[in-house]
């Protein structure tokens, strides 16, 4: 087994290049184009692009352990996890880390759910905690104690049935222990694997998946780093055909210029292939340079940690999103269970015309043992509409794509004109609107609707365009447009 050293890694989204903008016209096939940039955007005239955030579930936390973790306990918390709905089973499957108040030695423990609301933790008995094996407890690390950081998936392209379910994790106390790997039939019963560690760094959340995009398994993990004197966390991506040996394909996201000096600790970044792109979720810890491990009063916003987006469009070179604005923000009360840290499981999944994001939220700050205060670890949820990261919107404007090969038979919109509405202009190469495709033929599209069909004066039908080369001027009256689709 490779052991991956990682010095002088460079960002790869810069030593790798940024993806080119089209120079001829795209096929877009039936997928449904985002707006998260501008590669398939020609032009805007008072349109602009609006991060969403998702809408917090009403009935959270959906996830709380019992009983409640006081300061010093050995009671467990949920300090992080993955997720994903088993359509095998039609089962929504969990396994999260649980962790004591000092962090000593925690265990991965599993929870499954029919309608990915309602969880069931299973008494399993496979490990005895706390004098008893009346519990859900899966995994624990057989080689040294210390927090483990999850990623857990099931493997689509498996080989080995008893190797169908995987594991990466921390094994040890320190950050330098590293990134090791696990493996079950099952899910529940885990195997260790090798003992050398596959990625040298891990002191966060880790996260893995087998990507059909790259044909490798991917997992992100945590990179340390210094400029000018301070110490600062990145993520870097590395990848292995067979999941035994593993190289650093370099640090995919750090801090810049833009960054306020607050908001440049980046503690993990999970993430998902929706459509032709990749969304990230990143962890950003808001602290400053020599004030982590202070208790500093006066300052409300430090030692808290909340998601930022990210996209890909080749799952190696990413960017920010939105403005970098905050895409789940904490909890604003004094209550809320999210207050103080959000940090997002591994990975988002959608259900019929939402997105459903799963996070753990910590009522404690970053040092909470300093403080000598309850950390809190709930699971929350929260749900995004269907293509709903980025939106194009406007009062009253226009967005004009790039030159586009017709390839289907019926233009939808995802898109909320509640209160307008949208219509839709089809443009030759020329620039000028095709004969009966032109504004005063467009039929308005009303309403909020995840599909909404567009029609002219002619119908809906696209047919004779097939294989065409077009534009599509979309005209935005106080409306908010998701996405759009040729099916």
């Amino acid at each position: 087994m490779s052991i991956i050293v990682i010095v002088g890694c460079v960002l790869a989204s810069l030593s790798h290049g940024l993806v080119a903008m089209p120079a001829e016209a795209i096929e877009i096939g039936s997928s449904r184009q985002l707006f998260v940039d501008d590669y398939i955007i020609e032009s805007k005239h008072r349109s602009f692009r609006v991060l969403n955030q998702p809408v917090k579930h009403l009935g959270n936390p959906i996830i709380e352990l019992t009983p409640v973790q006081k300061v010093g306990s050995k009671d467990l918390v949920i300090v992080s996890g993955s997720v994903f709905f088993d359509r095998e089973e039609g089962l929504f499957k969990m396994w999260y880390e649980g962790a004591d108040y000092e962090w000593s030695n925690n265990v991965v423990c599993y929870a499954t759910s029919r309608d990915g609301i309602n969880w069931e933790l299973p008494k399993l008995g496979l490990y005895k905690y706390q004098g008893s094996t009346e519990n859900n407890i899966v995994f624990r690390s057989s080689r040294r104690v210390g927090d483990v950081s999850p990623g857990v998936f099931k493997d689509p392209v498996a080989r080995d049935p008893a190797r169908k379910y995987k594991m990466i994790y921390k094994r040890g106390a320190k950050t330098t222990d590293g990134v090791r790997v696990a493996f079950s039939p099952d899910g529940i019963h885990w195997t260790d694997g090798a003992d050398d560690p596959i990625i040298d760094v891990s002191d966060s959340p880790n996260s893995v998946m087998w990507d059909p995009r790259l044909g490798v398994y991917v997992a992100h993990t945590r990179h340390h780093a210094y400029y000018d004197g301070n110490y600062t966390r990145e993520v870097l991506q590395s990848e292995s055909h067979d999941f035994r040996s593993w190289r650093a394909y370099g640090v995919i996201l750090k801090a810049d210029q833009a960054d306020p000096v607050r908001s440049k600790q980046f503690y993990n970044m999970e993430w998902m292939p929706y459509e032709e792109v990749y969304f990230g979720f990143i962890s950003v810890y808001h602290t400053l340079p020599g004030m982590e491990t202070k208790i500093t009063p006066g300052l409300d916003w430090i030692d808290k940690v909340d998601i930022q987006l990210t996209f890909s469009r080749d799952g190696r070179n990413w960017q920010r999103a939105g403005d970098r604005q905050v895409f789940i923000p904490n909890g604003s009360g004094p209550e809320d269970f999210d207050r103080s840290m959000i940090f997002t499981m591994q990975h988002p999944i959608v259900v019929g015309d939402e997105i459903w994001i799963y996070y753990v939220g910590f009522s404690g700050r970053h040092w909470a043992t300093n403080r000598k205060e309850p950390q809190g670890g709930k699971v929350g949820l929260a749900k995004l509409r269907k293509d709903g990261f980025i939106s194009i919107d406007a009062g009253e404007g226009t967005l004009t794509t790039r030159s586009l090969k017709i390839s289907g038979d019926q233009l939808v919109i995802n898109a909320d004109a509640s209160l307008g509405s949208i219509t839709v202009e089809i443009l030759g190469q020329d620039g000028e609107p095709l004969p009966g495709f032109g504004l005063k033929d467009a039929r308005p599209a009303i309403g909020d609707r995840v599909r909404h069909p567009i029609r002219w004066s002619g119908g809906p039908d696209l047919g004779h365009l097939k294989g065409k080369t077009v534009a599509f001027k979309f005209h935005i009256d106080r409306s908010k447009l998701f996405s759009f689709q040729l099916e």
